[in-house]
């Protein structure tokens, strides 16, 4: 058929007519993580690692540094943590076995080792030593090297069953029964002294010294306190009066504990939700037991109690069932030149009722610094605390603010960011917390919020104010999304901060996508407007990637790849934006890498959420249905399941009021307050339900609805252009007789296109309304009257298309080139210019696409060119899209069964078919170059926790797997060293009476006396030294080295010299024995030859 039109349509698929051009690659996978198990973050550095129950551990860092980890076996991770000082990251995994990764290799983390224990329940890395603490069920703590990699001889018992043991050999028996299984919860170093731990079992906890633990006959003296809660009898405790047991010594269980940073006080959780907190220097008995409703749980008050006890009688009485304390975070802050420090916050997940649970609390507590305590007559001894510190502390026990961290879901871990401090637990000087969730879906995803709350410690940091351009005469009985939605309400939210992209969605799971390209000068405003505005996310700075130089090549042809961007959409409304160029990845070498891939543009994000939370208009909860994006209007609309369209324009565009009323359009008021560019304008309200939408770049809406009709809108008003009325599909019979009943036709593909028909040949704004009877009608757009409006001519042109035609699948080309004709601004201009003649203008091609064929037309209504069809083993058609490449232009299909199929243009000859690189996806979008983003379901009630990224036309193409130098830099702050209960004195400044261990020396100490000479081998990055600089760093790593093995050369020689003068000196005592023996011996001989001589003189 082609070949009677050669004269006018040529050949547009040259370079991509062989089965050979087509070569179907992946070039990157993103994996989302559905099933977070454990996470941990390295201030310094600024690296924050995610575990998954499926074994795999993500590392997120700066630009472009993204790894992926794999226990063994593919084992789900438990515990997850980064050794600082040692520069490796290590997870347990369910089967109680710890992996060991080497950060300091350059590519991925080298695996080093494994170690297996008996069954973990607590895990505590230090940034001051290379040891690892791991607490067991049996209540032992053991510890392992990770500076030789292996485990330590050093092994603290059971100190609690020792403790009860010991308090029952002196006659104080428990007033509860034991548990016969004393489990460790939690064990955490002293904040300010590395030879103290605290070790939180079952029962209670112990502060024990490290040094004692050396040789076994000092374990009970190792033991410097034990804090033990035990409930009287009448206390309400965290359950409240409703209990049977309320009569009886009760002790709850121990769960969690946090020290203040100060290291004079320290709160445990306990399984009631009751929170217990301790002076380090006094385990006679808490500061204060509350909870998070009431203070003093533990104290006895006889008139409430003889009414609770009859309701209790009467069947009245009620049992407050709360969340055990699953966990605490005692934070301090850089705000206060006292060295005791300011006001704390104490992070509390757990406590709630049942009503509330899966929150997390914060309270914010004064800052504690006594002054001096007044002087007594009596002699205070030492070693107690003295009651004057004991109240100032129970004073800074009271909360002065509150505030909750609700999520989207059941929270069920957190973790707090430092901004660089690594020390107190990770807990000091935070300004996110990373929240754990629960999904519907039965999933765990994190989301990250500002911390501390709002408005306390810090001034609070508000976004830039967006001020959008009104005119006076403004209505001012708009209706919005969220009237009472302004910056005084918002004050009081947590503002939500940005993650990597894996994680950027957050409680959200993934539901739709369109990866688009985009004109340079369309992307480059992209990028500017998304400068414009300001977002927070996660400080992730740690590591630089680097490309692969071998590949220079294919690095080099990047620059000459289209701009891409990529729109996710979520279920909780929220659309993101991500640049998708290759040429973020085209850096110069030896210089690292400056963008992430993807580079997320999220100052262009849209929450529809964030206005729909609080309106009737949107109260019955509608999903997103689809959405349509211009890129050079950056005008935004987004289709509801409810039969609204939200419409979106840049929060610097002119807000004017209609100049008629429409009941279909409903005005909203802008934003004033954003963290997007994009602003809610108005909605369009249909009387059935969406079917789909289409903007155009020249500022015009269509939108069709499931019954058949099709609204168009003029932005500009906005305005409704035409009510298009719906067509009848056929005609049947109906069951109850001869009665006839109508099937609408409804419209399921619209097309924008400024193009000739052969019926009208000048370029005009056209509609075209693909129906799924298989027509297709023209509407052209004609600008008449003064002031001159947009109308649409009054008579239609209907054609035939292909049946059941697919949203998106059809196209209008250039005959010539195969360049899209949509409706651009650059087109619009070209059909102006070209207005008055029409010999210079080029026909058109229609290509259109069903779910079963595909039809190519001339000038939309012209004579057809080509013809496919596919048989049913090949599936249905669900996505379509004309491809580039060198020039030559192609059609794809995508079915259902996950098989491409390839076409020429225009006359449809079959080139090749393929199978897709995923056997389950449940959405695809593909863009002109021929890239394509699959979105892969899980098995987990097909949620998407996979995004493969890849093309049609794998030749000389980047891989995007950048090769990673974390580099990591050792800590500017040094280990806090132990604070004065009372003010710091003049004398105490100069002079530290109380000096601790370092960090080696407890290394020393835990290694025993056998330890390996550590050796630390100097690590070439990527960068490329000069020979100059390898020779100096392998110099300094050798002097290093040496200065090591010299000092340990030189400390064990010193040991052995020490170890020989004992031992001489024992034969020296030995020696000077056997002497003064010999000598008696002489001696009395002596005397016994003298007295026999005697007896034999005298004749005895």
């Amino acid at each position: 058929m082609l070949s009677k039109h050669n004269t006018r349509y040529v050949e547009l698929s040259t370079d991509v007519h062989d089965e050979a051009d087509w070569v179907i690659g992946q070039l990157r996978q993103f994996d989302i993580p559905y099933t977070i198990t454990s996470f941990a973050v390295e201030p310094t550095t600024k690296l924050l690692a995610i575990g998954t129950s499926n074994g795999a551990v993500y590392i997120h860092g700066g630009p472009a540094v993204d790894v992926k980890l794999l226990t063994p076996g593919s084992v789900g991770v438990k515990f997850l943590g980064f050794a600082s000082l040692s520069q490796k990251i290590l997870c347990i995994d369910d089967n109680n076995v710890m992996h060991v990764w080497d950060l300091t290799t350059f590519g991925d983390p080298e695996y080093l080792i494994s170690a297996r224990f008996d069954q973990v329940t607590a895990f505590t890395t230090s940034p001051s030593l290379c040891h690892v603490f791991v607490g067991l069920q049996t209540g032992e703590v053991k510890t392992y090297d990770l500076a030789c990699l292996r485990k330590s001889h050093y092994t603290a018992p059971n100190m609690w069953k020792l403790y009860q043991q010991s308090m029952r050999v002196g006659g104080m028996p428990s007033l509860v029964p034991q548990s016969s299984s004393q489990l460790c919860v939690d064990q955490q170093l002293h904040p300010r002294d590395l030879n103290q731990i605290f070790v939180a079992y079952s029962g209670g906890v112990i502060l024990s010294n490290l040094a004692c633990h050396r040789c076994p006959c000092q374990t009970e003296r190792s033991t410097i306190r034990a804090y033990e809660m035990t409930l009287p009898p009448g206390a309400p405790g965290g359950f409240g009066y409703g209990m049977d047991d309320i009569l009886t010594h009760r002790q709850p269980e121990v769960t969690s504990m946090s020290i203040h940073p100060s290291g004079h006080l320290f709160a445990v959780g306990h399984a009631d939700g009751c929170i217990a907190f301790w002076a380090v220097d006094d385990d006679t008995k808490p500061l204060l037991v509350r909870t998070l409703d009431n203070e003093n749980v533990d104290q006895v008050d006889n008139s409430r109690l003889e009414k609770e006890l009859e309701k209790n009688q009467e069947g009245k009485g009620t049992v407050c069932i709360r969340e055990p304390i699953f966990k605490l975070a005692w934070s301090g802050y850089s705000n206060s030149s006292d060295p005791r420090g300011g006001e704390t916050t104490l992070t509390i997940l757990g406590g709630l009722d049942s009503k509330h649970g899966g929150s997390i609390t914060v309270l914010l507590f004064p800052a504690f610094q006594p002054p001096d305590p007044p002087t007594t007559d009596g002699e205070q001894d030492p070693k107690l605390l003295h009651p004057f510190f004991r109240e100032e502390m129970v004073k800074s026990l009271t909360p002065q603010n509150a505030y909750i961290y609700e999520g989207k879901g059941e929270i069920q871990d957190f973790l707090l960011c430092p901004r660089e401090h690594l020390h107190f637990g990770g807990n000091y000087d935070p300004y996110a917390i990373i929240c754990l969730q629960a999904t519907p879906e039965n999933g765990r995803v994190v989301e990250a919020y500002r911390f501390p709350p709002p408005g306390w410690i810090y001034p609070k940091a508000r976004p830039p104010k967006v001020e959008p351009s009104t005119d006076q005469s403004e209505s001012p009985d708009q209706t919005s999304l969220d009237p009472q939605m302004d910056e005084e309400d918002s004050e009081d939210e947590g503002e939500e901060l940005d993650l990597p992209f894996q994680l950027v969605h957050g409680s959200a799971s993934l539901e739709s996508g369109q990866l688009l390209t985009v004109d340079v000068s369309a992307y480059d405003d992209l990028v500017d407007i998304n400068s414009s505005v300001v977002r927070e996310g996660l400080h992730l700075e740690g590591g630089q990637a680097y490309n692969d130089q071998s590949r220079g090549e294919e690095i080099r042809l990047t620059k000459f790849s289209p701009r891409r961007i990529f729109i996710t959409c979520d279920n909780r409304w929220r659309l993101k934006f991500f640049d998708f160029s290759a040429q973020l990845l085209a850096n110069v070498p030896p210089e690292p890498l400056k963008h992430h891939f993807p580079n997320p543009l999220l100052g262009l994000s849209v929450d529809l959420g964030s206005y729909t939370a609080m309106t009737s208009l949107l109260e019955d909860r509608p999903s997103v249905l689809c959405f349509s994006f211009a890129p050079e209007a950056l005008e935004l609309a987004i289709a509801l399941t409810d039969g609204r369209v939200v419409v979106f324009l840049p929060s610097t565009t002119k807000h004017r009021p209609p100049a008629e009323e429409y009941q279909e359009i409903i005005m909203l008021n802008p934003s004033a307050v954003s963290s997007s560019v994009f602003s809610p304008r108005f909605v369009v309200q249909g009387d059935a339900a969406v079917q789909t939408c289409a903007l155009s770049d020249t500022g015009f809406l269509a939108i069709s609805y499931r019954d058949g009709k099709v609204v168009v809108v003029d932005m500009r008003g906005p305005r409704i252009l035409s009510k298009i009325a719906a067509r009848s599909k056929h005609k049947r019979v109906s069951s109850l007789g001869n009665r006839f009943s109508s099937e609408p036709d409804v419209a399921t593909a619209l097309t924008w296109s400024i193009t000739p028909t052969d019926q009208d040949a000048k370029l005009r704004v056209r509609l075209l309304v693909s129906r799924a009877a298989g027509s297709v009608e023209i509407y052209a757009l004609l600008l008449n009257g003064n002031p001159a409006v947009w109308t649409i001519a009054e008579d239609s042109v209907t054609t035939k298309g292909v049946s059941d035609p697919l949203p998106g699948g059809s196209f209008v080309l250039d005959s010539k080139t195969g360049n899209p004709r949509g409706a651009s601004r650059g087109l619009f201009a070209a059909a102006v210019r070209l207005a008055g003649g029409d010999d210079a203008i080029v026909p058109s091609l229609f290509v259109t696409v069903g779910s079963r064929g595909a039809r190519v037309y001339s000038n939309v209504d012209g004579e057809r060119l080509g013809r496919a069809e596919w048989s049913s083993k090949y599936g249905t058609a669900v996505v379509a899209q004309v491809v580039e490449r060198m020039a030559s232009k192609a059609l794809v299909v995508i079915t259902d069964a996950q098989i491409g199929l390839a076409y020429t243009l225009p006359s449809l000859e079959h080139i090749t078919d393929f199978k897709m690189p995923l056997v389950e996806t449940s959405v695809l979008t593909v863009d002109r170059s021929g890239d394509f983003v699959a979105f892969s379901d899980s098995n987990q009630g097909g949620v998407v926790d996979q995004l493969v990224y890849g093309t049609f036309f794998d030749t000389r193409r980047t891989r995007f797997h950048p090769e990673i130098n974390f580099a990591m830099k050792s800590s500017s702050v040094s280990q806090p060293q132990p604070v004065s209960i009372g003010p710091a004195s003049l004398l105490g400044t100069w002079l530290h009476f109380n000096q601790t261990y370092s960090g080696r020396q407890i290394d020393d100490l835990l290694g025993g006396p056998n330890r390996p000479v550590i050796v630390k081998q100097a690590v070439t990055g990527a960068s490329g030294p000069s020979v100059a600089e390898t020779a100096s760093s392998a110099a300094t790593s050798i002097a290093a080295s040496a200065a090591a093995a010299q000092a340990t050369i030189y400390s064990k020689l010193t040991a052995a010299m020490n170890e020989r003068g004992q031992l001489l000196g024992d034969l020296e005592e030995r020696f000077n024995s056997l002497e003064t023996g010999s000598r008696n011996m002489v001696a009395q001989a002596k005397r016994l030859a003298a007295q026999q001589t005697a007896k034999s003189w005298f004749g005895f």
